[in-house]
């Protein structure tokens, strides 16, 4: 039996007299197809799924996909109180830990430090007033990195958590000012000396710059200290064998003597820092 629909402009009637309106019937048929095309993109997806693992065998465990055991980066950082350079070795020993070894020279300022200019005299010099020493911190550790995050196979981000920590050395070059010496000038002419900055006797006005960085090269003294590195490493790319990484942490050095960069603390013990870091190098095997 066939049954016949009649429709209305605003109503459709079926066969047995039943009247519905248009709206409720277009919306009856909408909800059909789109219920339609789910199911068959569910069962297209579920088909593909399938196929990616029709041999039956479990997908590679993590620590089953060790291919290099070797890798090698070079660092450049910056952080709050200057720059640095590292080389850092490493070994991995599985899938979710590296050893490393870490070789790194770095800068360090104080937060006490300005560079300001003498306004009285032309062509004069930018310095630090009250600096005694430029600071480098040469640093020989070991470390841990700890995956935590692994990145697909056609590439991405992997997450990784170092610990690193052992010895520090400061080694404290003298800082030099130009001085000007009104009182030795001859026919209103200028002196210039170089000093170093002495709380008694250095005036800020007579002050003309900073001298160069080689005068105090000779008279360098070192402390010896520790140091204690946290942070997370960003690895990114798809090919393994070229390492790429962006590294963000921070730093505590310890110096049972102190080091002293200006005059208005001396002897300081402790150093914080906080850095970031870009590295980039290679991964190899050695048998």
């Amino acid at each position: 039996m066939v049954n016949r629909i009649n429709i209305s402009a605003k109503h459709v009637i079926d066969s047995q007299g039943k009247s519905y309106s248009l709206a409720a019937v277009l919306k009856h048929f909408t909800m059909q197809r789109a219920s339609s095309f789910l199911l068959i993109l569910l069962l297209f997806l579920s088909g593909v799924a399938f196929g990616q693992n029709t041999s039956g065998e479990d997908f590679d465990d993590v620590s089953d996909q060790i291919i290099y055991n070797r890798e090698r980066t070079v660092n450049i950082t910056a952080h709050n109180l200057g720059f640095g350079l590292s080389y850092r070795p490493g070994r991995n020993k599985t899938a979710f830990s590296t050893t490393i070894l870490n070789f790194e020279l770095i800068t360090m300022k104080s937060l006490k430090q300005v560079k300001i200019i003498n306004p009285y005299y032309s062509n004069s010099k930018r310095y630090v007033y009250g600096k005694l020493n430029d600071v480098f911190m040469l640093r020989g550790g070991y470390g841990i990195k700890k995956l935590l995050n692994q990145k697909p196979y056609w590439g991405g981000i992997e997450l990784r958590w170092l610990i690193e920590g052992g010895a520090s050395l400061a080694f404290q070059k003298p800082y030099y000012y130009f001085v000007i010496n009104i009182e030795q000038g001859v026919n209103g002419n200028l002196v210039i000396e170089t000093k170093r900055y002495d709380e008694g006797t250095t005036s800020i006005d007579d002050i003309y710059g900073r001298a160069p960085f080689t005068k105090g090269l000779g008279e360098i003294s070192i402390r010896p200290g520790i140091y204690f590195k946290s942070g997370l490493n960003f690895e990114f790319g798809y090919v393994k064998t070229q390492l790429k990484a962006f590294e963000v942490g921070g730093a505590v050095e310890f110096f049972p003597q102190g080091v002293t960069i200006m005059a208005d603390n001396k002897n300081q013990n402790f150093f914080l820092t906080f850095y970031i870091s870009f590295g980039f190098g290679k991964r190899f095997n050695v048998f």
